[in-house]
């Protein structure tokens, strides 16, 4: 029974991290960076379902950027918890503002909705994230997996494939080849796509 407890509570510190929601009270800084977009916010925790915050986006178009803020509600919908694995579902939504560089330029209103999904063991990974903008989308797939199980305090390393499409900046797949690592309360991803675009993740939970 000791060993299942274990096992447990290092399963569910690791899944906690790097999901919309984690733990009630606690707080999630990120940033996601490549040459065609970034993603920067923070979250709070108020619940065990429910986080709130700040979100930024970046994508940028032919030298050209559109910057977008929003006030963010993230949630929890289903979870599913096995023996070895764990399923979550996810919805968020925000509203802000846009100030877009090309053409019609200038500040407006805007707003984000979307949905996130992930199956996860401690060597396997899937997720599947959308987003929409009121002008364009983004979806992500991902795929991973360990090469050995770490004890929660020390340095974990995941293998990870992620396919990206921008729509309206980017038609087509962009496959990024990336290493994931994962130190206690910190989460760092880099790599870089099959044409050469450059990957730098950062994740803090407190």
């Amino acid at each position: 029974m000791k060993k299942l407890i274990t096992f447990a509570a290092l399963l569910f510190s690791f899944k906690s991290f790097a999901h919309p929601v984690i733990y009630k009270d606690g707080w999630a800084i990120s940033s996601s960076n490549m040459k065609d977009y970034s993603n920067n916010y923070v979250m709070y925790s108020f619940t065990n379902k429910f986080a709130i915050g700040v979100d930024h986006w970046r994508f940028s178009q032919e030298k050209a950027n559109t910057e977008m803020g929003f006030l963010k509600l993230n949630h929890l919908l289903w979870r599913a918890n096995g023996e070895d694995y764990q399923a979550n579902l996810y919805v968020h939504g925000g509203v802000g503002v846009r100030d877009q560089e090309w053409q019609p330029r200038g500040t407006f209103g805007d707003y984000v909705v979307g949905a996130e999904a992930d199956w996860e063991t401690r060597v396997l990974y899937t997720a599947l994230k959308y987003y929409q903008f009121s002008d364009l989308s983004m979806t992500q797939a991902r795929v991973g997996f360990s090469p050995a199980i770490a004890d929660f305090n020390s340095l974990q390393t995941w293998f990870m494939v992620q396919g990206m499409v921008i729509d309206d900046l980017n038609e087509t797949v962009m496959i990024t080849p990336m290493l994931r690592f994962f130190y206690q309360n910190v989460l760092w991803e880099i790599g870089s796509s099959t044409r050469g675009d450059w990957m730098l993740n950062l994740m803090v939970h407190y």
